[in-house]
């Protein structure tokens, strides 16, 4: 049997600093590592017969930036995080009965190897997924389609709930201008759902005839650009933001830069080097008319 600070499998590709300080921590705990993953690692909780496994990357991120020092405190906040969540009361079988508790969640596809996966759909255009989720107070639990068939609920009914629900808890002010220069708006309320909020970019911002340049790099981070011709030699910027925070913050959703017009997101090609170029999808001339006019 593996120790503590021993991988039970081949090197796991977190750095063996991280993978030692979070091993202290559970040691500390009572839990043990019994094997590394690529991206966390498998736990046995004390008393346990079973271990579980434990996704690290997010933390690994936020550790990333900070200095070592800080580790075992960061650790110590995920580890309790996590067992505060677990406490969470189950979900009652209907989940009309909590429907107000219901968000929506956009990010990369789920990993649908899993025994019961999150209830799901494409955001065409983006290479994203719309789930939903369940806000509690430490946390969020997906919803799964066993969960949808217990209350007779199709997603996308809810979904028009989970909309609704983010829709008002979200402020008046949520935007805020970047610069006095650059028509950046950025949204920030870290309560897990600004990526989420993408979704009501055209009702949170001013109507924009041509549409809105969007970047979601993580889930606590949202930055829109309305589309103008004097936006067009400054855009390269929001996909220099999306590809910085997307690599340094934890939770990452896309490095890429979207369009959004009349409700559809559109991928928007921009690559940087000595010269920027452009790559807009087809409607764009389109909409660029609408906006001369």
């Amino acid at each position: 049997m593996s120790t503590a600070d021993e991988p039970a499998v081949a090197p796991s590709p977190l750095p063996a600093d991280f993978r030692a300080a979070v091993a202290a921590e559970l040691l500390a705990s009572g839990d043990v590592v019994v094997g590394w993953e690529p991206d966390g690692a498998n736990v046995r909780p004390r008393g346990a017969a079973e271990p579980q496994y434990l996704g690290l990357v997010n933390l690994h991120r936020r550790a990333s930036a900070a200095p070592a020092a800080e580790w075992p405190a960061m650790i110590r906040e995920f580890l309790d995080h996590r067992a505060e969540l677990l406490k969470t009361p189950a979900i009652p079988d209907d989940l009309t009965t909590i429907a107000g508790r219901l968000r929506p969640r956009l990010g990369r596809p789920c990993d649908r190897t899993d025994k019961t996966p999150p209830w799901g759909m494409p955001l065409p255009g983006t290479g994203l997924e719309i789930n939903l989720v369940v806000d509690c107070p430490h946390g969020m639990v997906y919803v799964t389609q066993p969960m949808l068939a217990r209350s007779r609920k199709k997603g996308e009914d809810l979904l028009d709930i989970a909309l609704d629900n983010l829709r008002t808890a979200t402020p008046p002010d949520y935007f805020e201008r970047a610069s006095d220069e650059l028509d950046i708006y950025i949204g920030h309320l870290g309560d897990g759902y600004d990526a989420a909020r993408a979704l009501l970019i055209e009702d949170l911002m001013p109507d924009a005839p041509a549409g809105y340049w969007v970047a979601i790099p993580s889930r606590e981070e949202l930055a829109v650009c309305p589309v103008s011709f004097s936006a067009l030699g400054r855009v390269h910027v929001l996909k220099m933001y999306a590809e910085e925070n997307f690599q340094k913050h934890a939770y990452a959703v896309s490095d890429e830069l979207f369009w959004v017009w009349h409700g559809a997101w559109y991928h928007f090609g921009v690559t940087l080097g000595d010269d920027v170029v452009l790559d807009a999808p087809e409607p764009f001339g389109e909409a660029l008319q609408e906006l001369g006019e």
